[in-house]
């Protein structure tokens, strides 16, 4: 028991030694490091630390090992303390260590007895387990002061390893004497000081001497400093001190002397102070008081900035998006890339920059089909650039982030389908339940009229959303609204008669049941056939995003072909796939079609899927075989095999809606035919107009051959000069719009010298007015830009291209006017019967034009009953055509066989394109859904704000009634206003 005792004492005292020495060395760092300047201060923590922990020492060995030795040295010692914490046996177990050294004495109890009580005892303590008699708490007490001193120990140096290293330093070393003893100088060491600063290379900057400089420095890191100075002082040797900032050690760089002429040359790093430290010759050594400072200038990362049609854009799958860009940096670029993720999906896409300039300005077309995002995906994208800084690294800007949502008007329109089928099913599904279930009993009419009424909560929500669907047409939506309020008052009725708690009387629903189940036998049709229908039409909307991908990949192969641009076989891929969905797409609607459908309408070569792909897969062999003329021609084997299945699917939804909407067919196919009639009038005015023109440029030709010589020479003067005007043009002040108009200007005056060149002055004096009219067009450009911001850092450049533009304007007059001198008339020349025969044709324009104005009043009319937006698309087609025949009306008064034939042709061209989309609306097409090589482009500056003149002259216009405006036309003239105020 007293080996026990030994060694709990002894454990115990151990750990609060280690306790308060851990203390100890946790307090005495913090102290140095606080106290660390005056050595003194120092030396008396360390002497009170030893002494302390001497203390420490010399106390645990006392508590521990000397005073358990003193204290229970005697027996009787040891049987109180055991006493005290087993009170059972306190005083037997005293009582018999007493009387078993207890001497021989009269009284004294006998020996049996003692032995008897030692027996007892023993016995009884025995049951005693001696570790117990410990209390654990207090070897847990100290164990947690020992470790809770330690951890304290080790969170210091794991949070501040600085501060416990410094403090130790200061403690155990003597600190060093400042500037290795040299002695401060209150007063300058040095004067004429003159700093010669050397940029890094990448900044282009020159040279910068500052004479008698004060010694504060400037630059950016990398900079070349070299320092002159005239010694003031006798001195052996000089060196420059650097003093970085916080902990940093000093560095020294030794200086050149020469008499008392100093030099020395550093290179800036970081911001820092320096001082002159001279040696004397003797020896001593000494250095200025008052540093100088050292800024490092810091290197501003390119600023980005980013344009885009709209924020948040949404964009249909394979569009491609227009987007520009202007990087500005203090010095230069070396790259830009545009970066997009989108999920855990991120891409980026380099931009084409000139390097040689510290900014940079440009767009890019951005292929969404690069973007690998389902539709209803969102996408983040910004622009990256980095700077040429080559000596800290280089530096990264980023624009501001945008968004745009990849929608597909098409696929949501296919999910509402799938939702009215499901209504279709349920109402069907409904219908035959009534029809079987027995007549008088409550039961299963009840769940049957609950399950109507939940039917038409779905039909409601399907028609919400075929509101905003912009492929449904307007008499599905009224046939479907019309369904759901007769149903909805028969579910009302039928919840009424049906009793509470008790049996219906017999034959009480015979009315109810009758129109009940007439209503949907009905409807159940209808859904039916808009869901045929829809589907069909559907059909024929990828048929039209086949045909446009097509188109797109012959100009593409047509472009390879002529420029072997490698870049564009990464077009050519891209629409591959994109036909290879579609494809996909198709063979997926055909096999969900119904098959009674398909045997009834769809002949076997409207939906040839799987053809098409295989046509496509030879064109692509052909392609990577490096055979381009090839694959046009296989392409044009494909798209030949896709027209004719596109033109039977046409045939096959006409006779489906002949057959189930019979009655908009007609009328569709009555419009149609009379829009033929007036094409083929209009296509025969066309020829004839071309053959006037011809014979009238044949006979201008003949009549200019003399002046052709002169025309060149005149109007090639004139051409270079106004080239030499375009070219003082300042195009750092040119925004994106206004560099695409000045390089359609330069387009226009090559034409100029070609018509010239071939002797057609006519032509060559049209090129001429479009010449002047991009020039116009820039200077209004250019004057918004003023505008918008006079204070921009690039509105000097932009007033120096205006007035560039400006000088440029009169010269582009000047030859306008020479080529109308040096031109003919055209009724000098033309014979008499070309000018009766273009009177004619003026006769039989104002009748074709009377006959499409007709059309599209009859069109307006029966609007609400033609299938899809026909009617309001056809009225707006045929006011485009009818403005072009305005438009050939005039040039014929005017005896201008150029301009008739342009009309004349424009508005042929328009009743075809009238033609096409009014079959396409007929089946709720949507302009512009298809697949067009059109990017989404950035508005340009006359889109979103005109300059003040042209503002003035539309909303005076706006007011006025324009004698010669079409009758009837009176609302779209309005809206066109309206779209050109904003």
């Amino acid at each position: 028991m007293r080996a026990l005792l030994y060694r709990h004492e002894a454990r115990r005292a151990a750990l609060y030694a280690v306790a308060a020495t851990c203390g100890l060395a946790l307090i005495l760092p913090l102290l140095g490091y606080l106290l660390g300047d005056s050595r003194a201060t120092t030396i008396a923590v360390l002497g009170t630390a030893g002494l302390a922990a001497a203390i420490l020492v010399l106390g645990a060995v006392v508590v521990g090992f000397l005073v358990p030795r003193r204290r229970y040295t005697d027996d009787a010692a040891v049987a109180r303390w055991v006493g005290m914490r087993e009170q059972a046996v306190a005083s037997d177990l005293l009582s018999a260590v007493e009387l078993a050294r207890a001497p021989a004495r009269v009284g004294a109890p006998s020996r049996e007895l003692v032995d008897a009580l030692i027996t007892a005892t023993q016995v009884r303590i025995a049951a005693v387990e001696p570790a117990k008699l410990f209390d654990p708490e207090e070897l847990r007490r100290a164990w947690r002061w020992a470790i809770g001193a330690a951890a304290a120990n080790a969170l210091l140096l794991l949070v501040a390893p600085g501060i416990v290293r410094a403090g130790w330093r200061a403690l155990v070393q003597s600190p060093s004497s400042p500037y290795d003893g040299a002695q401060l100088s209150d007063v300058p060491l040095v004067g004429d000081l003159e700093a010669t600063l050397e940029a890094p290379a990448y900044t282009k900057r020159p040279p910068l001497t500052l004479p008698s400089s004060s010694g504060d420095l400037r630059g950016l890191p990398g900079t070349a400093v070299t320092l002159r100075a005239r010694v003031l002082v006798p001195s052996r040797t000089a060196e420059l001190v650097i003093e970085g900032e916080g902990t940093e050690p000093a560095r020294v760089l030794p200086a050149t002397l020469v008499d008392d002429q100093l030099t020395v040359r550093m290179t800036i790093t970081s911001s820092a102070r320096y001082r002159f430290a001279l040696v004397s010759p003797s020896g001593a050594r000494s250095i200025e008081t008052t540093p100088r400072v050292i800024e490092a200038e810091p290197d501003q990362a390119p600023v980005v900035q980013l344009m885009a049609p709209a924020d948040p854009l949404d964009v249909t799958n394979l569009r491609r998006v227009e987007l520009a860009y202007v990087i500005e940096d203090d010095f230069g670029i070396t790259s830009a890339d545009l970066v997009w993720e989108s999920g855990k999906d991120r891409g980026k896409k380099a931009l084409a920059l000139d390097f040689a300039s510290a900014r940079a300005q440009g767009k890019v077309l951005w292929d969404i089909a690069e973007v690998q995002v389902p539709s209803g995906g969102e996408v983040r994208y910004w622009i990256e650039s980095k700077d040429n800084n080559n000596v800290g690294g280089a530096n990264i800007g980023r624009s501001r982030e945008l968004r745009l949502k990849v929608v597909s008007p098409r696929e949501r329109h296919e999910e509402t389908l799938n939702r009215h089928q499901e209504v279709a099913e349920k109402i069907l599904k409904n219908l035959g339940g009534r029809l079987t279930m027995p007549v008088d009993e409550p039961g299963p009419r009840e769940e049957l009229s609950r399950q109507l009424r939940e039917t038409v909560i779905e039909l409601g929500s399907v028609t919400a959303a075929f509101e905003k669907d912009p492929h449904a047409s307007d008499a599905m939506r009224k046939a479907l609204s019309q369904m759901r309020e007769r149903l909805d008052k028969l579910a009302t009725s039928e919840a009424r008669w049906i009793p509470k708690g008790k049996g219906a009387v017999r034959g009480a629903y015979a009315s109810l049941d009758t129109r009940m189940i007439g209503e949907l036998e009905d409807d159940t049709l209808v859904l039916a056939d808009w869901l045929d229908r829809e589907r069909l039409e559907g059909v024929l909307d990828l048929s039209d995003e086949i045909a446009a991908h097509q188109k797109r990949l012959a100009d593409l192969l047509a472009q390879y072909q002529r420029t072997k641009d490698p870049r564009l076989l990464d077009e050519i891929e891209r629409e591959m796939k994109a036909l290879d969905r579609s494809y996909a797409e198709i063979e997926k609607h055909r096999r969900g079609m119904p098959e009674d459908v398909l045997d009834q309408y769809v002949h076997r070569d409207a939906m040839q899927a799987t053809q098409g792909a295989s046509c496509l897969d030879e064109v692509r062999k052909l392609v990577r075989a490096g055979d381009p003329a090839a694959a046009q021609a296989k392409l044009e084997t494909c798209r030949s095999q896709h027209d004719r299945s596109a033109s039977a699917l046409e045939g096959s939804l006409a006779g489906l809606r002949g057959d189930r909407f019979s009655d908009e067919q007609k009328k569709l196919d009555e419009v149609m035919n009379e829009l033929a009639d007036v094409a083929k009038d209009q296509d025969d005015i066309a020829a004839e107009a071309n053959r006037i023109f011809e014979a009238y440029a044949e006979k201008a030709a003949e009549v200019s051959k003399d002046k052709r010589r002169e025309a060149s020479k005149k109007v090639g003067a004139l051409v270079d000069k106004l080239r030499r005007r375009l070219k003082d043009i300042d195009e750092a002040g040119l925004t994106p719009f206004a560099k695409e108009e000045l390089d359609i200007v330069e387009r226009r005056l090559k034409d100029v010298e070609t018509m010239v060149a071939d002797g057609d002055l006519a032509e060559a004096s049209g090129m001429a007015h479009q010449a002047k009219q991009s020039l116009d067009t820039i200077g209004g450009e250019l004057e918004a830009a003023m505008e918008d911001d006079p204070k921009s850092k690039w509105a000097d450049a932009t007033q120096d291209a205006l007035d560039d533009v400006g000088r440029a304007r009169p010269i582009a007059k000047e030859l306008i006017d020479e080529l109308q001198a040096l031109s003919p008339r055209p009724d000098q020349i033309m014979s008499p019967d070309d000018l009766r025969a273009l009177d004619r044709l003026r006769r039989r324009e104002a009748m074709n034009k009377e006959r499409a104005k007709k059309l599209g009043d009859k069109t307006k009319q029966l609007a609400g009953d033609l299938p899809g937006d026909t009617g309001a698309e056809l009225g707006k087609k045929l006011g485009g055509a009818i403005q072009q025949m305005g438009t050939a009306d005039e040039r014929m008064k005017a005896k201008d066989p150029s301009g008739t034939r342009e009309a004349t042709r424009a508005a042929a061209e328009a009743l075809a394109k009238a033609r096409d989309r009014a079959r396409s609306a007929a089946r709720q097409a949507q302009e512009g859904n298809t697949i067009s090589d059109e990017p989404i482009r950035i508005p340009g500056a006359d889109e979103y704000k005109a300059p003040a003149r042209y503002r003035e002259e539309i909303l005076e216009a706006k007011k006025k009634k324009d004698p010669n405006a079409l009758e009837g036309y009176d609302e779209q003239l309005r809206r066109y206003y309206d779209e050109l105020t904003k």
